[in-house]
């Protein structure tokens, strides 16, 4: 069930703060806090699911599971609505066919994930939740609504995000040796910044995907699944953040109160920029030579 969700959930977001509004957060807090127990909560909870589910007219419900676990220290409460399927079963008496219903664990189009640990931590966003597309979306969001799930739509989180996986993802990748992942690293981010650049409004994971991992986009995806990367909270789709991702192919810094510097990433890696660690400073080779005359003209004498 855990694996399912890994590879249905594509949105994250927090809870509605609203108590007049948002009653699933105040029951939540009550079980948590240890004011109700476990059966309490779940009923409060399906009541909630069942009255907003009165409002979308071709929902077709389920089944819930509520299932609190702890994973590698951190505790979690994930909720979903299971579907059943037709099937055949044997009697093992007779050993004739007979119909049954069985856990349909090819659907998932209503759950949703607390992360309790980042939760009591006050450290957004600490829920993600299964949101479908199009028609689909607008069927489920009944689930959605009774368990106030709020869309955390931070750009600038997502883009960051979204940079450290790529970068997290190369680093993993066992086919590459130490020079090659320095290498195929600068070669991404300028991929995922022209990507970026591309696609200003509305990125899809998968689209970027084919920018990080061209000859393979599926795996940075099935990398986004994987528990190396249950750190990362990234939408399916989002507004990239110019500033964030501009410094991708640009650099820009300040030192001191008067001195401004910007050059492209590009610039470091032809050479014409570089950094001297041993004297601390930023080293533009082959200046202009009017620059190199201004400088001669206002510099003191040794």
């Amino acid at each position: 069930m855990l694996g399912l969700y890994a590879t249905s959930v594509n949105s994250n977001g927090t809870l509605g703060q609203d108590p007049l509004i948002h009653a699933f957060p105040v029951t939540l807090a009550s079980y948590v806090d240890g004011e109700t127990d476990f059966q309490v909560f779940t009923v409060s909870a399906l009541t909630l699911i069942k009255e907003a589910m009165k409002d979308a007219i071709f929902a077709n419900g389920g089944y819930a599971l509520f299932l609190r676990y702890e994973q590698d220290n951190v505790e979690f409460l994930l909720i979903a609505m299971l579907k059943l399927k037709a099937g055949a079963g044997i009697d093992e008496a007779t050993l004739s066919l007979q119909p049954t219903l069985n856990i349909d664990l090819k659907l998932l189009h209503e759950a949703a994930r607390v992360n309790l640990t980042r939760l009591a931590n006050n450290t957004q966003p600490y829920l993600t939740f299964v949101k479908g597309k199009a028609k689909q979306g607008d069927i489920t969001e009944y689930f959605r609504k009774a368990l106030a799930c709020v869309t955390f739509t931070d750009s600038k989180h997502h883009t960051e995000q979204l940079i450290k996986a790529a970068e997290a993802f190369v680093a993993s990748r066992v086919d590459l040796s130490m020079e090659q992942k320095a290498e195929e690293r600068m070669q991404m981010r300028k991929r995922l910044s022209e990507c970026m650049q591309q696609n200003p409004v509305q990125l899809v994971i998968a689209t970027a995907a084919a920018a990080i991992r061209p000859e393979g986009p599926e795996e940075f995806i099935q990398f986004l699944q994987s528990p190396q990367a249950a750190d990362f909270h990234i939408d399916h789709t989002f507004q990239p953040h110019k500033p964030t991702y501009r410094r991708l192919y640009r650099i820009t810094g300040k030192i001191g109160q008067t001195i401004s510097v910007a050059f492209d990433v590009e610039d470091i890696q032809t050479h014409r920029v570089s950094f001297d660690a041993d004297r601390n400073a930023i080293i533009l080779n082959n200046p202009p030579e009017a620059l190199k005359q201004s400088i001669l003209e206002n510099g003191a004498a040794d």
